[in-house]
């Protein structure tokens, strides 16, 4: 997708010549538009504090005491944020990574996993005004009309409707209005990009207001082949978002938001950077593979099997969030929604014209939510006490086609597309509180504790596609298997039949297993407010991911073991600080995690097919860091700010199998996806021309050090440091209208956030080039 989408702005920003970019403690905390907090809460306190409702509810930053970083919708759009991946732009720590299939893979602070199956839930969780995103593959459309972005460091699980060991991400959306406003924007940019978005708000009675935003982006090809005349990456999106906030009386709050999007751009092309035979034996009946030319080192430069690419991908939410006043200091709320996401598309992942390793995939996933909360306060207490419940179905269905791989030969027989696919089914169960007692002016205590069951029902294998070559070979392997455990022979599976292969008695059938578990998550602190605007605090907290099952190819049964759930428990201290005049922002953390049977798609070595993909527990690993920004505004109209992150990541216990396909024992290796410095840098001057004109300049810095996409120092995974400059210029005008022209990646730096393992072959997923274009947006 087209790196510079932007999010509607507000109007009364719009209206009031409000600067995009006002910068706070966060560490680039914007304003909030007073009219999306309108009856709620002002978007500052009296001592101009930013607010945010990182502990659901609202508080201003410097009374928080948790790492948080917040943006405004004006803000996300200046910085070309369109998507939760370009979230590496403004978050210290964080990465996200394409998994070559549907699912990104999010990380904070090293706290990731690499799984791209669709049932896999994200150790960073996911909503959008509190209501979940329970699977990172629903994400996409989540940056459409925001008010503002929290992102939350550290375990949750005490304040969402999630778990999750790594932090949250909570997507505010802009709330309808009192009056009537609208406003919208196009964006003109390289490759043919188009986008064009929208919103109108406005009363409709008394009681009722409403809400629509809606954008759609086109855009052509920009990967190009480098061994024929053909190219690939079209962009073809559209989202919505509709909104009804009903006040049938002064103590019942009803809203209503329905979310949707449609994708059907084309899937990316990968870049060939490394051969390793999967089945060695096998290679030298494969000369056209092993010959192949590798990528050049061009952001552009792919290969792909001649093909359609494209993508069938939707997804919609409706919610309902209810609020109701019990008394003057309880509220009891209520959070209910249903997801609904469908995916159909072809990838190729082996980045090359033989098809040594092409997928088509298949999936759908649907999700009911329930959440009811009681929230209240007395004295110098604030507390919650609630629980939730979810159930989700996913079908998860992957097409392989590898008749050039070395993995498709055995035993003298020959198959080309093994049918892979899974259903799942999740239910979820928590009951939580949360609360702080504030000792004096000074001192205050904050607790919380959440219970956990989870359960997860698996059914899945590697099956014929129907022609029967799979089934032949597999039939072959079975009274193999039980001729030699001195069982007797079995009639052979009919094509298009599960074929994995079963523990013990070598039956070919399909994989039907189940896990529960249950965990009691909790954090606990201390803050300190030395002087108003300031704070010092100090953390403990316990925090889980549930266990995971994979859709993967598996020859035997045991390549579908589930990964059992990981525990991180994470300590930390901090200070937020404001000097001359709340002019300068200086914030800073320490933290140290220990990481218990952390998940992973490790490898596990098949008799039949090599070296193949296997969901794994790390026993135990390590990570430390630091993190620091600081927010400056030295003049009126400037507005600067410097964030940066050590982490140190380490593998303390873990024997598992390398991409050489030999046994290694990990002990003091970095984890992947996890950059030991990121760093982010820039700022805004906004001045007077003449007349109702103001003239904007700004700058966005960013630098991610070397990382991998897997466990170690294998070469061809690798991930090198980087970093990339944005820049735009433009005018403003008071009357509500703004002309931006902006260019991304200026330097036009070749870079790639993933690396993939794939038959035979190493590929990473390159980054767009230099990017540019012109915004205009009006707003009445």
């Amino acid at each position: 997708m087209f790196s510079r989408v932007t999010a509607p702005v507000g109007l009364a920003a719009l209206l009031c010549g409000v600067s995009p970019l006002v910068l706070a403690a966060e560490p680039a905390l914007a304003q909030v538009a007073p009219e999306a907090a309108e009856a709620e809460q002002s978007a500052f306190n009296d001592s101009n504090e930013i607010i945010v409702t990182a502990n659901r509810r609202a508080q201003s930053t410097s009374s928080v005491g948790m790492t948080i970083q917040s943006l405004n919708g004006d803000v996300l759009a200046a910085r070309g944020v369109s998507n939760a991946s370009d979230l590496a732009k403004i978050v210290t720590g964080f990465t996200a990574a394409d998994t070559g299939f549907n699912t990104p893979v999010y990380s904070l602070r090293g706290v990731g996993f690499n799984d791209p199956s669709l049932a896999s839930n994200s150790t960073v969780a996911v909503a959008v005004d509190e209501i979940p995103l329970p699977y990172s593959v629903m994400t996409q459309g989540a940056t459409l009309d925001l008010q503002r972005l929290e992102v939350l460091k550290g375990p949750q699980g005490t304040l969402y409707g999630l778990n999750a060991t790594g932090g949250a991400i909570n997507y505010i959306a802009n709330k309808p209005t009192d009056d009537f406003r609208a406003g919208g924007q196009v964006t003109f940019g390289r490759f043919a990009t188009a986008i064009a978005e929208g919103y109108v708000s406005g009363p409709i009675s008394d009681t009722l207001k409403a809400r629509i935003a809606v954008t759609g982006t086109l855009g052509g090809d920009w990967q190009r082949s480098y061994t024929r005349n053909d190219e690939l990456g079209q962009t073809k999106k559209f989202a919505a978002r509709l909104q009804l906030a009903w006040t049938p009386t002064e103590r019942l709050k009803v809203e209503l938001i329905g979310n949707g999007w449609l994708d059907r751009s084309d899937t990316v092309a990968q870049q060939l950077v490394g051969f390793r035979a999967q089945v060695p034996s096998n290679a030298v009946r494969l000369p056209q593979v092993f010959s192949y030319p590798l990528a050049p080192r061009d952001a552009r430069a792919a290969d792909w099997t001649p093909g359609d690419y494209g993508r069938d991908d939707s997804f919609y939410q409706l919610g309902a969030k209810i609020g109701y006043e019990l008394t003057d200091n309880i509220q009891l709320s209520s959070i209910s929604a249903y997801s609904d996401y469908e995916t159909h598309a072809s990838t190729d992942r082996d980045g090359m014209v033989p098809r040594n390793f092409n997928v088509r995939s298949n999936g759908s996933i649907t999700s009911l939510y329930q959440e009811v909360r009681l929230i209240g306060t007395m004295s110098a207490l604030t507390w919650s006490l609630g629980g939730n419940y979810r159930r989700d179905k996913i079908y998860d269905q992957q097409l392989t086609s590898l008749p050039e791989g070395t993995n498709s030969f055995s035993a003298g027989f020959h198959f080309d597309t093994p049918d892979v696919f899974s259903r799942q089914k999740v239910e979820t169960f928590a009951i939580f509180g949360d609360g702080e007692f504030s000792l004096n002016d000074q001192f205050s205590v904050i607790g919380g504790i959440r219970y956990t069951k989870d359960k997860r029902d698996f059914a899945g294998c590697t099956a014929d596609n129907g022609v029967g070559d799979t089934s032949a070979l597999y039939t072959f392997l079975t009274n193999l298997f039980r001729g030699r455990a001195g069982l007797p022979q079995v009639a052979p599976p009919a094509p298009g039949q599960c074929v994995t292969l079963s523990r013990d008695t070598f039956i070919p059938g399909i994989v039907n297993d189940s896990q529960t578990e249950d965990n009691v998550a909790f954090r606990t602190g201390i803050n300190f407010k030395p002087s108003p605007g300031s704070l010092l605090y100090a953390t403990y907290s316990r925090g889980y991911k549930a266990g995971s099952f994979p859709t993967l190819g598996a020859a035997f049964a045991i390549g579908y073991g589930p990964a059992k759930q990981e525990r991180l428990d994470a300590i930390e201290v901090g200070f937020k600080t404001a000097l001359l005049d709340r002019r300068l922002r200086i914030n800073g953390a320490a933290f140290h995690y220990d990481y218990f049977d952390k998940q992973l798609r490790g490898r596990i070595v098949d008799p039949v097919a090599g070296s193949l993909s296997k969901l794994v527990n790390i026993p135990k690993s390590e990570i430390w860091g630091i993190e620091g920004d600081m927010t400056l505004t030295p003049m009126d109209g400037l507005n600067l700010y410097a964030a940066a992150s050590y982490l140190h990541t380490e593998v303390k216990e873990f024997v598992g199998i390398n991409l050489f396909s030999q046994s290694e024992d990990f002990k003091g290796q970095t984890l992947n996806f996890a950059p030991p410095w990121s760093v982010n840098a820039g700022g805004e001057y906004k001045w007077a021309l003449s007349g109702a004109l103001n003239g904007v300049l700004g700058a966005d810095y960013g630098y991610r050090s070397r990382t991998s996409g897997f466990l170690g120092r294998d070469l061809p995974m690798d991930i090198k440091a980087y970093s990339t400059l944005d820049l735009r210029a433009g005018v403003e005008s008071d009357k509500g209208w703004s002309l931006i022209v902006w260019g991304n990646n200026v330097t036009n730096t070749y870079y790639w956030t993933t690396t993939n393992r794939g038959t035979d072959t190493f590929t990473r997923i390159a980054a767009k080039p230099v990017t540019y274009g012109v915004t205009f947006k009006v707003g009445y």
